[in-house]
């Protein structure tokens, strides 16, 4: 309901949006495998570390799917000896995250809405890599043809990262006591990748909230696009060009722009809040009458369906092992949040400009 954090959080990321392609990229080309040697030496007057091991890069779909894996063993010498070997995997697929943790046997999964966004954005986001070396004040002192490629050597303090059209193949890091190294001994760019490159452990998969959330997250971003798209035909029609980089953003339009990303949603707060706040009344009934967790997680779902149209999360409730303490606990909640959404749903009744709302609810909502 807090609709001031959700329309400022949509103006921080809209300009940067705005310069789109007939496809999302993160990388200049479909597809890649990149095979690493990781090499690291770390060492004191007490201890000596060495790691030894590899890594590698798979993408296809411009980087839409993207695998990053690395497995190396660390070697200690000194006064305290140990070898121990690590192991990390992280994959993106269309804007879902699995994290592999190897030591729990456990994959995590949850949804990037950023991600989410700049793909139906079809946002460019080869060029990125370039463009942080630059902003951080790198400098190309020289070039080098690492496994076949010729790429652009990059120099920032104690780093050095070789680029080749934006895929880094070496990345070194050098300093009193360390040594870092990271090369590419095998790259393959815009062939075929195999469905088996992408392949996760058979790790059970736990859900994270943001990704069970992802009707509501979707719906979001989907309101999103169209909202920009709303943006930029107001703006075109005032002379206003939003990809310039010299425009400044007055007061007066950024509120312009505020109430153009916001009406969307307030359209809908209008049309639906008066029916969630009688959900959420239904639900508070239908939780204290509930026998186990099933039916308590059931007396939520018209609460969530609106919340999912809305482009809302829906507040999470512990059901299990469901007793009179947990069902107090959710229907508290209720409470709450049914007093911030009357609050919100007068003020949406009473204007129709997203600024005015904003105003009409500043310090009445309760922050439980």
């Amino acid at each position: 309901m807090k609709s001031s954090l959700i329309v400022f959080s949509l103006i921080a990321s809209t300009i940067s949006l705005m310069a789109n392609t007939d496809v999302y990229k993160r990388y200049k080309f479909k597809s890649g495998l990149v095979f690493y040697d990781v090499k690291v030496s770390s060492f004191d007057n007490n201890l000596n570390s060495q790691v030894r091991g590899i890594a590698r890069l798979v993408f296809d779909n411009w980087g839409a799917r993207e695998l990053k894996e690395e497995d190396v063993s660390e070697i200690q010498s000194g006064n305290f000896k140990d070898e121990k070997a690590r192991h990390t995997l992280n994959k993106i697929d269309f804007g879902t995250v699995y994290t592999v943790d190897f030591d729990e046997k456990k994959i995590y999964k949850s949804r990037d809405r950023d991600l989410d966004v700049a793909i139906m954005q079809k946002v460019d986001l080869s060029d990125e890599p370039v463009n942080q070396l630059k902003e951080m004040g790198a400098k190309i002192v020289g070039k080098e043809k690492i496994a076949g490629y010729e790429c652009n050597l990059w120099q920032y303090n104690d780093q050095k990262i070789c680029l080749y059209k934006g895929i880094p193949l070496e990345i070194i890091v050098k300093n009193a006591g360390f040594y870092s190294e990271k090369k590419a001994v095998q790259v393959i760019l815009d062939k075929d990748i195999q469905p088996k490159e992408f392949k996760l452990p058979n790790f059970p998969i736990v859900e994270g909230e943001s990704y069970s959330n992802n009707r509501a997250s979707l719906t979001r971003a989907k309101d999103y696009m169209m909202s920009i798209q709303d943006l930029r035909k107001a703006m075109k029609a005032k002379g206003v060009n939003l990809d310039d980089k010299n425009l400044t953003v007055t007061p007066d339009l950024e509120k312009e722009i505020i109430n153009i990303l916001g009406a969307r949603y307030l359209h809908k707060q209008k049309k639906l809040l008066p029916k969630l706040i009688t959900a959420m009344e239904d639900a508070k009934s239908c939780i204290a009458k509930s026998k186990d967790e099933a039916e308590a997680k059931a007396c939520i779902e018209p609460v969530r369906k609106i919340n999912d149209l809305l482009g809302d999360a829906t507040a999470k409730y512990d059901f299990k092992n469901l007793d009179d303490a947990k069902k107090q606990k959710a229907i508290k909640a209720l409470d709450i949040e049914i007093k911030n959404t009357k609050i919100t749903q007068e003020c949406v009744s009473k204007n129709d400009k997203t600024t005015d709302v904003i105003i009409c609810t500043e310090g009445t909502l309760d922050p439980e």
